[in-house]
């Protein structure tokens, strides 16, 4: 007790100058340690200056290997890009290239099938007339008058003069082809028997009756590869249509060979109906037929039988020819609707078909 009460008298006797001046020394010793500490700090961090630069240093070149790497990218993209828009244009002209192509391909394909269209069963002259005054034809023209053909490796058993063996056919239509022969249209038919138009002197014309399958089968193929143009007195009324859409080309020309009066019941010559039927009944015939061959140019008399009022007949139906069975050659003069014509038979030599043609 008299210890700390010695202690606490000492204390009170300290003068304030000396409590100031320990104040102060605690202060200074303050003061340096900061000083000391800042300027530890500041050698530190010169010592670390390197290495800090040479980091911002690497940071930079690294970023601008970075920046050169995304222009590279960019560019080589964009590069890519441009490429693929120069390909794509160039595909895009090459398509629309291609596109025109094929319009202007399908337009000609079109036009071509629509000029075939206007010739396929139509009665339409493709060769040139070259007759002239002082050089045609003086001595009649040849009407040919077939009916069916045949294959004599497969002959049928109504086999008949009617038939033209179906190789004799293709050697007579090789010699029409090779001698250039003018095949003239019904029209130039009836302009030549009246004396409007002059034919050239190698002049024929090839007609078939019936509208056969025989003929259609095995003949028309033959007239198509030789390109030479031939009629078909069609009978309408047996499969007509059916007939006319299926074998019908620009070679091939359907005409009249009445709808439904091929059969008997007449009392002239063969015994046709034709002439027994009435001026209407045969007219509304001839109309009907006209409208399923699609063709009113010429026109056979069934059986070859007619008289005046079947001749009648047909002229007001609208026919320019009819051709007869009668045995000749048409020549000027005669009436285009009472023709005669020449009948090819079965069996008949090449040099045969070719003097009742010259």
């Amino acid at each position: 007790m008299k210890h700390q009460h010695t202690r606490k008298q000492r204390k009170n006797k300290v003068s304030p100058k000396v409590r100031r001046m320990k104040h102060l020394r605690r202060f200074l010793w303050t003061i340096l340690i900061i000083l000391l500490a800042i300027l530890g700090g500041i050698i530190f961090c010169k010592a670390k200056e390197p290495q800090l630069i040479d980091a911002v240093k690497v940071k930079l070149h690294l970023a601008k290997a970075c920046k050169d790497t995304d222009k590279n990218v960019t560019s080589g993209q964009n590069e890519k890009t441009q490429k693929e828009n120069e390909a794509s244009d160039a595909k895009t002209q090459a398509e629309q290239e291609a596109e025109a192509k094929a319009k202007q391909e399908a337009k000609a394909k079109q036009e071509a099938a629509e000029a075939k269209a206007k010739l396929v069963n139509k009665d339409v002259q493709m060769q040139t007339n070259t007759a002239t005054e002082a050089d045609h034809k003086t001595n009649g023209l040849s009407i040919c008058m077939y009916h069916y053909v045949y294959d004599k490796n497969n002959p049928p058993k109504d086999l008949n003069n009617n038939f033209i063996e179906v190789h004799d056919l293709e050697k007579e239509l090789q010699y029409l082809v090779k001698n250039d022969y003018y095949f003239p249209t019904w029209e130039e038919v009836e302009q030549y028997v009246r004396g409007d138009l002059h034919l050239p002197k190698k002049s024929v014309v090839l007609t078939f009756d019936d509208g056969a399958y025989s003929f259609l089968n095995l003949g028309v193929p033959l007239f198509n590869k030789y390109k030479i143009p031939v009629t078909s007195f069609l009978i309408g009324k047996y499969k007509g249509e059916k007939k006319v859409k299926k074998y019908a080309s620009e070679y091939l020309t359907f005409q009249s060979h009445s709808y439904n009066m091929h059969r008997a019941g007449g009392t002239i010559g063969h015994g046709g109906i034709f002439p027994a039927l009435s001026h209407d009944e045969a007219v509304k015939d001839l109309k009907q037929s006209i409208r399923t061959c699609g063709n009113g140019d010429a026109f056979a008399y069934p059986y070859g039988d007619y008289t005046d009022d079947c001749i009648k007949a047909v002229k007001d139906a609208g026919f320019k020819c009819a051709v007869t069975t009668q045995y000749g050659r048409a020549k000027v003069g005669d009436d285009p609707l009472c023709l005669p014509r020449v009948r090819m038979l079965k069996g008949q030599s090449l040099a045969s078909f070719i003097s009742v043609v010259e």
